[in-house]
């Protein structure tokens, strides 16, 4: 299946993408950041975050084709080379991250038997079934699975509502500024992931508004800040800094009536499915970065499922993966913003070399 998607079904994937790990990878980390004022820095991130959205947006309209095609037809082989390995290594991070997280997920809470290498083939082989079958079986399957993700994330915040304090929000501004800062600076650098769509503009028909990208822009925040206010609300700030899953506790507290206690099944739908979606694309992208110039494609496919696999069979504390995820989210979003300001110092060099082409 090739066909391309439209700006709307990318719109989609962007939200499956990384609201799932803004959701649940991101939300531990700015309570460990910013403690009580971690819903605070989230506020401070929408206009970097739409300024980001904005700026991306240009560029997008700006390129001729995706980011690997680009590198590919303009470039040497070695310019190729390095850049196909550095972004390779980028979303091999992103699944392996998405991959790793949701195997301790599972161990701890509903798989406690099961070994981590079964639970990772598993999610690996589904990815790697998706993402074979092209940029519109994932857009498509993100289509179904997404509205009902939604669906459960306001169910889960309506029936948990008796079990809100708001109070326990304030006061603000009990921390350093600089942890507000660093709240905001993880935040803004969760929703510069949005970078990827540099890399499906071969894939999508249509074009990608500003008012498109502002939008999923403020539901990315939203992602961020509902849960993470819930939580504050529901645990309090200091209790909330302790959980490891902070917002899948919440599902433990939901409950219809008394009949039906425990809901929190629910949540491995939920979990399961961003996590999927994520990691689909990401091997689709890696998978696109080099199969211009490999001879077997089958193959690409299989190789990258197997190094996921591998990397994520390494043993790591679950402390120490948390401190490596913080510094990603750092490097990332450095990585990003470089990278950005770079490709818009390629397009205006390309535009002010064709004006003097044209006038010379």
């Amino acid at each position: 299946m090739n066909d391309k998607i439209t700006p709307f079904q990318l719109s989609m994937l962007l939200i499956t993408f990384i609201g799932i790990s803004n959701h649940v990878i991101l939300i531990p980390i700015l309570l460990d950041a910013a403690k009580r004022d971690a819903w605070i820095s989230v506020l401070f991130a929408i206009v970097p975050s739409l300024l980001v959205g904005l700026l991306y947006t240009y560029i997008f309209k700006q390129i001729p084709s995706s980011l690997s095609t680009w590198v590919t037809e303009k470039t040497n082989s070695f310019v190729w080379l390095v850049f196909t390995l550095v972004y390779t290594l980028y979303f091999a991070a992103q699944a392996s991250i998405s991959v790793r997280d949701t195997i301790i997920w599972s161990n701890s809470t509903y798989l406690t038997y099961t070994p981590k290498w079964v639970v990772g083939l598993c999610i690996l082989s589904i990815c790697y079934y998706t993402a074979r079958k092209g940029i519109a079986a994932i857009a498509i399957t993100n289509g179904i699975l997404l509205p009902w993700i939604v669906a459960l994330g306001f169910y889960v915040m309506t029936v948990n509502f008796q079990f809100k304090d708001y109070d326990y929000l304030f006061p603000v501004f009990k921390n350093p500024p600089q942890a507000v800062a660093h709240g905001a600076w993880y935040t803004t650098a969760g929703i510069m992931e949005i970078f990827l769509v540099f890399f499906l503009k071969d894939d999508v028909k249509g074009k990608l508004t500003r008012k498109n990208m502002a939008l999923v822009v403020l539901i990315l925040v939203e992602l961020t800040f509902g849960p993470l206010a819930g939580i504050m609300a529901m645990f309090g700030p200091f209790e909330a800094e302790k959980l490891r899953y902070p917002a899948y506790e919440q599902w433990r507290m939901a409950s219809i009536g008394s009949m039906l206690s425990q809901t929190d099944f629910l949540s491995i739908y939920q979990w399961l499915a961003g996590s999927f979606i994520r990691t689909s694309l990401a091997i689709y992208i890696i998978h696109s970065l080099w199969v211009k110039k490999w001879r077997h494609p089958e193959l690409l496919y299989i190789l990258i499922v197997v190094f996921l696999f591998v990397v994520n069979q390494f043993k790591l504390s679950d402390v120490r993966f948390h401190d490596q995820v913080t510094s990603y989210y750092t490097i990332s979003g450095l990585f990003c913003g470089c990278m950005s300001l770079v490709l818009l110092l390629c397009v205006w060099v390309g535009k002010n070399g064709k004006a003097v082409k044209r006038n010379g």
